[in-house]
Order: structure tokens, then C-alpha cells, then sequence
């Protein structure tokens, strides 16, 4: 009986010591829609101005228990990859304010309360190269999150990037 519960200890112990710590990802994208196409301006070599084409912002958060130390490399979206810069997020809920209608705010919840550590993954400009196994990811989720954690490699993955109303510049 005693080996039996000695050994239950044990496996219980060696499998908190192998598995990933638990992590919540919260990833948003939102479009960016430039404004109206300047008629008739010129630059200053004379070439007449275009329409900037629209670009999207992605928000993007991961949070975890503060016990651990995790160290995010690289975020893969729509099988394009990127290197990644954090920031810790001191206050939580992290809320996003829509100003599309100027006179009614509407006030998004990103990350709601907690009292886990929150990180908020910003993108480069700089795309990588991909590899045959995190394109075998990509194909199947639209964002694929590579950390590290203990000097080890794990991948985080999140199907379908919830859509934010677009925003309109002038």
C-alpha cells in the first residue's frame, strides 16, 4: 500500500515537472482602413499621392500564472512569421475604446481582470523564415505563438483571431 502511494506521489510530481505551464491567449485583429485618396496632391519630386493600402493591427495578449518566467520568440500569422517585443501589463482589464462613433464610445474588453501575469505581444516589421513543422501549424490556426520556457520550445496556437470593428483614418 505505502509503494503504491509513494509511487502515485512520484508520477504526480514527475508529470508537473514535464507539462507546459497553463496559458490563456486573447488575439484580436482589427482593419485599418486609410482615409479618402488625396485628389490632385503632389509629393515633393511631383508624383501625384496614393491611397495607402489598409493594414491590420493585431492585438495580441498571453496570460499565465506569475510562478513562471516564459519568454515569447516568434508569432506566426496566416503563415507569415514575425519576431515579437513584450510588454508586461501592469493593470488589468486591458480594454480597447472604439471611437467610431465620436459621440458613443464603445469600451472592448481585451483581457478581462486577473491576477495572473498578462504580456502583450507586439509584432515586428521584420518577417522570418518558416520552418516545415510551424508551417504545418499555420495551416490549420491563424496565429501560432512560439516561447520559451526552461531553455525549451512549445508552440501555442489559437484557431480563428476574434474580429474587431475596423478603424476609419481621416
Amino acid at each position: 500500500m505505502k509503494k503504491n502511494l509513494l509511487f502515485f506521489i512520484a508520477f504526480t510530481i514527475g508529470l508537473n515537472l514535464f507539462s507546459q505551464p497553463p496559458i490563456k491567449v486573447f488575439a484580436f485583429e482589427q482593419e485599418n482602413l486609410p482615409g479618402a485618396k488625396p485628389a490632385g496632391i503632389k509629393d515633393e519630386n511631383g508624383n501625384l499621392v496614393k491611397k495607402a493600402a489598409a493594414k491590420k493591427n493585431y492585438f495580441i495578449f498571453l496570460s499565465f500564472d506569475k510562478a513562471y518566467s516564459l519568454a515569447p520568440a516568434q508569432i506566426f500569422i496566416r503563415n507569415t512569421a514575425f519576431t515579437t517585443k513584450t510588454t508586461v501589463v501592469r493593470k488589468t482589464p486591458v480594454q480597447y475604446i472604439n471611437n467610431n462613433i465620436p459621440a458613443k464610445p464603445e469600451k472592448i474588453t481585451l483581457v478581462p481582470a486577473t491576477k495572473n501575469k498578462v504580456l502583450e505581444l507586439q509584432l515586428d516589421e521584420t518577417p522570418l523564415e518558416m520552418t516545415n513543422a510551424t508551417q504545418k501549424l499555420t495551416d490549420k490556426n491563424d496565429v501560432v505563438i512560439v516561447y520559451l520556457w526552461k531553455n525549451k520550445k512549445y508552440f501555442l496556437t489559437v484557431k480563428k483571431l476574434k474580429k474587431l470593428e475596423p478603424v476609419s483614418n481621416e
